[in-house]
Formats: C-alpha cells, sequence, structure tokens
C-alpha cells in the first residue's frame, strides 16, 4: 500500500490506489468526497528520481517557482536541481493545458491544482479505461489495424483542436493514448505541449522526449517544432500498436539506416494505412501530411460504428472498410477479451 493512500487533501479528496507512477509523478484515483464522485489526483513525485536529495525535493515547488531551466548541451549532466525544476514545470505546464483545453472532447478536465505537503497536485477527471500500451498487451503486443485506426481518428480530431488554436501535444506515445469505456478516445499527460507561439521554454519541451516516438525535430538542436511534430509521434504510436514494435528511430534513420515499412509486419494491412505511416513518418517534417488530410482519408476509407452495451457503460466498436471486398467486423468484441467492451 502506498504511503499517501488515504491522505486526504483540502478537506475533500481522498487519496484511494495507485493507478500509475512516472518519473516525477504518481496517479491515484480519489473519491471527492464533497460530491462522491471518482476524480484523478496526479502528486509531484520526484523521490522517484534515485539519490535525489531530500532537501531539493521538500523545497522542489519553491524551487521552481523561482528559477527556471537552464538549456542543456548534454542531457546525461542534468543536475538533481534541474531535475526537479523540469519535472515541476511539467506538472505547471500541464494545469495551464487542462485549464484551457479540458472542455475539448478527448482531453480530461481538470478541477483543481493543491499545494500541500511540501509539493504539488492536479485534481483531474478520472477515466475509466486503459492506455493504448495496455491494451496492446492485451492482444500480446499488437492490436488490430482496425483499433489503430480508430485511435488514430480520434487522437487526429484532438490535435486539429489543439494546432489550431497554436499548440502542439509533443509527447503522442501508447502510454498517453487511452481508451475510455465508452468509446472515447483522449490524449492524455500534456505537461510536454508547447505554445507555437513562444510562451513555452523549448528546451524544456526537447529534452523531455521518447525517442522511440519523436519526430527528428526534438531531438536535433535548432530545428523547429511543428504540428507535423505531432503527426510523426501519432504514426510511430499506430506503427507499434499494429505492427508490435515501433518505427526504426529516427536519428538511426537520418544515419543511413534502412525504414521497414508497417506492411512488412502486417500482412493484411489495406494499402491506404501503409501510405499514411510511411508519409506520415517522413524524416521532412514539410513532407508529412496534415492531420485533416489525414482524417479525410480514414472517413474515405473506413466507417466505426459505437455501439453501447446495455446496462454495462461499456461499448462494443466495429469497423467497415469501404473500398476493399471485406464485411464489417467488430474488432472490440475479440473473445480474448471474452466480453463485448471497449476496455
Amino acid at each position: 500500500m502506498n504511503q499517501n493512500t488515504g491522505l486526504l487533501l483540502q478537506g475533500r479528496y481522498r487519496l484511494k490506489t495507485v493507478v500509475g507512477t512516472g518519473g516525477f509523478s504518481t496517479v491515484y484515483m480519489a473519491i471527492d468526497e464533497k460530491t462522491g464522485k471518482e476524480v484523478s489526483v496526479k502528486e509531484f513525485t520526484a523521490d522517484h528520481m534515485d539519490g535525489l536529495n531530500t532537501t531539493l525535493r521538500v523545497n522542489a515547488y519553491d524551487i521552481a517557482s523561482r528559477e527556471k531551466p537552464s538549456p542543456l548541451e548534454d542531457p546525461s549532466a542534468i543536475s538533481q536541481k534541474e531535475m526537479i525544476i523540469r519535472g515541476l514545470m511539467q506538472v505547471y505546464r500541464e494545469k495551464e493545458i487542462l485549464e484551457k483545453f479540458g472542455h475539448l472532447a478527448g482531453v480530461p478536465d481538470i478541477y483543481g491544482a493543491v499545494r500541500e505537503n511540501n509539493t504539488y497536485y492536479l485534481i483531474r477527471e478520472f477515466l475509466e479505461g486503459m492506455t493504448c500500451r495496455e491494451y496492446m498487451d492485451r492482444f500480446r503486443g499488437k492490436i488490430p489495424f482496425t483499433l489503430g485506426l480508430y485511435i488514430m481518428k480520434g487522437t487526429l480530431e484532438i490535435l486539429e483542436e489543439i494546432h489550431s488554436q497554436g499548440y502542439i501535444h509533443c509527447d503522442v506515445s501508447p502510454i498517453n493514448s487511452f481508451l475510455c469505456r465508452n468509446g472515447t478516445v483522449y490524449l492524455i499527460d500534456w505537461g510536454n505541449a508547447a505554445d507555437l507561439q513562444g510562451s513555452m521554454e523549448d528546451h524544456v519541451v526537447r529534452q523531455a522526449v521518447n525517442v522511440r516516438y519523436a519526430a527528428p525535430e526534438q531531438q536535433i538542436s535548432g530545428e523547429v517544432l511543428t504540428p507535423a511534430t505531432d503527426i510523426y509521434c501519432l504514426c510511430a504510436t499506430v506503427f507499434d500498436a499494429i505492427c508490435g514494435e515501433p518505427p526504426r528511430q529516427c536519428l538511426e534513420r537520418l544515419r543511413g539506416r534502412s525504414f521497414v515499412e508497417p506492411g512488412f509486419y502486417v500482412s493484411d494491412l489495406p494499402a491506404f494505412v501503409n501510405e499514411m505511416l510511411i508519409r506520415g513518418l517522413s524524416l521532412d517534417p514539410a513532407d508529412r501530411p496534415s492531420g485533416r488530410e489525414l482524417l479525410d482519408i480514414i472517413n474515405r476509407e473506413i466507417v466505426f460504428t459505437v455501439t453501447p452495451v446495455a446496462g454495462t457503460g461499456n461499448a462494443s466498436v466495429s469497423a467497415k472498410l469501404l473500398h476493399e471486398k471485406r464485411s464489417p467486423f467488430g474488432f472490440l468484441t475479440s473473445r480474448r477479451i471474452r466480453r463485448p467492451t471497449l476496455l
């Protein structure tokens, strides 16, 4: 049992169970004792970082409030103090983004932020479901390509909204794509999001990347981030989800290593899916399709039907390819799941 379970924040939010951990945070399911609703509480817990000085950890909030990160030539040389500042700034950033976009479908709502116990907490909407990565684990490492397209479509709809307002997510990946029981696709973990107008410290975003899914411009000093950066991350995520392994990392490809097309891994992959992912994973951002173009292709080639399962709060989703000789089929009613539920 985590030592903080049972803790009461603001005399209102009772921490119940740990539902996830990361390098800078622990996420709890909690109960809002005022309303009786379940909520999600994200706690800044820098103590996950090995060897972190206790004094720095306890005073992380004040340190990050008065200091800004410094650009790093060598990320491996980052100090403990710098790690704290960067970690807490990501929590701040997520609060700002959720306050701005939490009203959008597919972006978690935020109910407040709490400073207690020498640290910082975000109180957010509780989502019932699983990440794409957890769903992949249910299918022994990869999911049907139709489910991959369903996730892609839902994520693109979110990205189109935030891109139109000058922001990018910067960290689309299987652990940040979330499938709710009711069939809604969410994009979570907004701590790395960037304001393309320049209010976000660009070097912070660049240092916090998952190289398996990150675009070249996120890893090369001096390059500019654009909405095409999110397109690359999303296509790398869908590639991993349907092929069972991520594409070759972009820096290796820049050094001349070959790129293996997704159709090599999935024998029945439709040509339009293969082509979309190849284009989306172009090393040059100018060669990648826009989010709107990808949405138009998906809508032209496949139709999804989401059906509530009576009395369960779950959803069954079926898909039909429109331009290939295949019958309609349900890809979320697999016998491996044993029930007609999305999650």
